[in-house]
């Protein structure tokens, strides 16, 4: 439980950024599927950071942890992106209301993915 509240705290944080910079890049005009992917990345950049030194403070190589956390981040951004198209072209929603949901949904998802196979330590006995 603990592992999850370090997480929904980052990702308030990531939340944050992302929702920052999607409303900042609509707000110029910008496409919101484009200005969705641009927060996105920058919100798992983030996230990456703070997940792997402080919420799961992995000690698997850099490179397959980082290689699984960007797997599931598209994996993740790639729901998110289908679901806020669905709901904003398809059924005529609002542009930021939708983003927070498919942001909700998209933090469980994101959680459960990174716990059990991302930041999941390895047994070195076999």
């Amino acid at each position: 439980m603990a592992s999850f509240i370090k997480f929904a705290l980052v990702g308030c944080l990531n939340t944050g950024i992302t929702i920052g910079t999607y409303s900042l890049l609509t707000y110029l005009n910008i496409n919101y599927i484009i200005a969705n992917v641009i927060g996105y990345s920058l919100g798992t950049l983030n996230s990456y950071i703070w997940n792997k030194n402080w919420v799961f403070k992995s000690k698997q190589e850099h490179k397959k942890v980082l290689f699984k956390f960007i797997t599931v981040n598209l994996l993740t951004l790639g729901f998110n992106t289908l679901f806020l198209y669905l709901l904003v072209d398809k059924f005529h929603g609002s542009k930021f209301i939708s983003q927070l949901l498919v942001t909700a949904v998209g933090l469980v998802i994101n959680f459960s993915l990174n716990k059990i196979w991302t930041f999941k330590e390895e047994n070195s006995n076999g």
